[in-house]
């Protein structure tokens, strides 16, 4: 049995075992072996993660936090995992099924959520398991941001997006980035962009990562692009944090270089019109990338988690009592 074959059984027998409801002895009456066998083909699937357990406890939440960041950012809501004695892998996972709930919490019939692109979304977007279909559109707003790992980008985010409720979905047929001032604006004319981009100005949902400024080049192609392209040099001294492919700093406001002005997609005024805003974000290094989008009033809804909030407080100079 080759190794590709040893998988696919082990893959048939935990499916018996954990989806199947069968005992170790019905299995090994199966295939006529015992359930010493049995037991150890089933442990074997665990250990060459064939099969992952995952044990849902309560989502705990940091209230005390949420009431802060509301108060002192003038934000809809706020929702932060307590995570202090939790794994970097189990606060991910936990906060990609907060998020997923609260999002399903706020979804109507007919909504239009514009998706970006990130790890962060796409672990909120795996757990959504709505129990109600709902004719929602999932909208690109940016041009592609040609990540290396197409399952993060956001062509595939949003057909995830749309099938979890049954609804449609609408592509941005254009890059992130145009350097040439006359090509940008002539393509923004184009009706297949811009109907895409009207559209897109008429969310009334926007789901955002928040990344650091190594957040602009987490893309070869654009790495590539940006490093030779003189015209956008970076000031890292400045920029704490990248939103809707936007350089910012600690304050909020949009950097003063050229990248910020070469974006294809939906302009920061119509963003803004969105009834929710909603960033997630995690990892006490980015901090200052969420203090600056808060500030910069980028977002309306965070969800973090309670080690990463409290240093954003920390360094905005509130106290948690």
């Amino acid at each position: 049995m080759s190794d590709a074959e040893k998988l696919k059984f082990l893959a048939k027998l935990a499916d018996m075992y954990y989806e199947g409801n069968m005992t170790q002895s019905e299995i090994a009456n199966h295939f006529s072996t015992t359930r010493f066998k049995i037991s150890k083909l089933l442990q074997e699937a665990r250990d060459r993660n064939v099969v992952e357990i995952i044990i849902n406890q309560p989502n705990e939440r940091s209230t005390e936090i949420e009431d802060l960041l509301m108060k002192h950012f003038k934000l809809t809501h706020a929702i932060v995992l307590n995570n202090h004695t939790m794994s970097h892998d189990e606060t991910i996972h936990y906060l990609g099924k907060l998020g997923a709930e609260y999002i399903d919490s706020i979804i109507t019939e007919n909504s239009i959520v514009g998706i970006l692109w990130g790890k962060t979304i796409f672990n909120v977007i795996k757990h959504l398991h709505p129990k109600n279909k709902k004719s929602i559109t999932a909208v690109q707003v940016l041009g592609a941001a040609a990540k290396d790992n197409p399952l993060i980008d956001s062509h595939e985010l949003i057909r995830n997006f749309a099938n979890a409720y049954g609804g449609r979905y609408k592509y941005l047929y254009a890059p992130l980035y145009i350097d040439n001032d006359y090509v940008r604006t002539a393509l923004l004319q184009e009706p297949v962009i811009n109907d895409t981009l009207f559209l897109a100005s008429k969310c009334d949902v926007i789901l955002t990562g928040i990344g650091t400024i190594d957040a602009v080049f987490a893309s070869t192609l654009w790495s590539n692009y940006l490093v030779e392209n003189k015209n956008f040099y970076i000031n890292s001294k400045k920029s704490v944090g990248c939103i809707y492919a936007r350089l910012f700093d600690i304050n909020g406001e949009e950097v003063d270089i050229d990248i910020n002005k070469k974006i294809i997609g939906t302009d920061l005024s119509a963003i803004r019109q969105a009834k929710y805003t909603i960033g997630v974000a995690s990892g006490k290094y980015k901090a200052e990338s969420i203090l600056g989008a808060l500030r910069g009033k980028y977002i309306n809804v965070l969800i973090s988690d309670a080690s990463t909030a409290s240093k954003v407080l920390a360094l905005a100079d509130i106290d948690i009592d």
